[in-house]
């Protein structure tokens, strides 16, 4: 069960690095568009840091996946 505002950072990390992944995207790749290093997007998939509402839209834009998709649980 999520609980925290951390754990939902994790799950979205989570989401973005394996919608990365099947996109065949690397970090880098991933990073330019947004304006950001990819240690940082190696930081958002690790959920250290948290994404900016206007990243996470550009990250669902990218990736080709719906807003909703980062929030949601694998089953």
């Amino acid at each position: 069960m999520i609980s925290t505002s951390d754990d939902f950072d994790r799950l979205v990390g989570m989401n973005l690095k394996q919608f990365r992944q099947l996109s065949g995207l690397s970090q880098q790749l991933v990073a330019e568009p947004l304006g950001v290093s990819s240690q940082q997007v190696q930081k958002y998939e690790a959920g250290k840091n948290r994404i900016s509402a206007g990243r996470l839209y550009l990250l669902a834009q990218l990736l080709d996946v719906p807003l909703a998709a980062f929030y949601q649980k694998a089953s």
